[in-house]
């Protein structure tokens, strides 16, 4: 009986560490924060589109064609704006945008060298007037959700 019972206990010891391990729960604050510690905040699942890219399903060619609709469209306007200079003049401008959750442009910051400082204004009201005028555009996407994104786009200005 003694060894019956020993084996018994041995078991029944056994039994209890495979069967009843339980496992740790954790609470939806701290789920939060390990999530939001492997969040990488600088890349975004998908860009924002314009809808005439959308028919594009590589995702280079679709952020290519986000930058190309914008510089073409800002090329044009300058184009056609009526300003008259009585020199060459050739410089790049960076200007620092923001596509908001809803697909809005908003002029962040422009960069202008002192050689076409005293056009920044030009500059300024050409991009405003390209971004009221540029098609339709979708929010860039992160796991889901519409974000804010922000680009900085070199623009070449030349009055050759």
């Amino acid at each position: 009986m003694r060894k019956t019972s020993l084996i018994f206990s041995f078991f029944f010891f056994l039994a209890c560490d495979l069967d009843f391990q339980i496992s740790k729960k954790i609470s939806v604050d701290e789920f939060v924060n390990d999530e939001m510690k492997s969040f990488n905040w600088s890349e975004v699942d998908q860009f924002p589109v314009f809808e005439n890219c959308t028919q594009i399903n590589e995702t280079s060619e679709k952020n290519n064609c986000f930058i190309r609709t914008i510089s073409d469209s800002l090329s044009l306007n300058f184009i056609k704006n009526d300003l008259v200079l009585n020199r060459t003049l050739i410089d790049t401008v960076f200007i620092k945008f923001r596509v908001d959750k809803k697909g809005f442009i908003e002029i962040d910051n422009i960069e202008i060298g002192e050689k076409i400082l005293q056009y920044k204004e030009v500059i300024n009201q050409s991009f405003v007037k390209t971004a009221a005028n540029l098609p339709k555009l979708y929010p860039a996407i992160k796991r889901g959700q519409e974000v804010d994104v922000t680009f900085e786009l070199p623009i070449l200005v030349s009055t050759e």
